[in-house]
């Protein structure tokens, strides 16, 4: 299922108002009770906003950039010629190994 919505927070906002239990707000909301639980650890009290603040700010994190700029891609390409192995490529530039494997395998 998809990530928890701003409506939906707002609700669980009430609803812990209101005083209903974790297992009450998961059938209301048709999540599981893990994923309210995980929700209501974002803030306390629990803040529909704050909240919302939170998951925008773990999302945006979440895309990993890459390292391989034009000018590290064409000294690899050099290295990878010179008969370099992606390992000591990667030892030599700082780089993960499984991030010059994955630039080889998308092409």
């Amino acid at each position: 299922m998809s990530s928890i919505t701003y409506s939906e927070r707002i609700k669980i906002e009430t609803f812990c108002e209101l005083g209903l239990s974790n297992i009450q707000m998961s059938d209301r909301l048709k999540r599981s009770p893990a994923t309210i639980s995980y929700e209501l650890a974002r803030c306390e009290p629990y803040q529909a906003e704050v909240a919302q603040t939170d998951a925008e700010y773990k999302r945006s994190r979440c895309d990993r950039k890459t390292k391989l700029n034009d000018k590290l891609r064409q000294i690899i390409l050099n290295h990878l010629r010179l008969s370099w192995s992606p390992e000591m490529i990667a030892h030599e530039f700082k780089l993960a190994t499984k991030s010059i494997y994955n630039w080889l395998n998308q092409g």
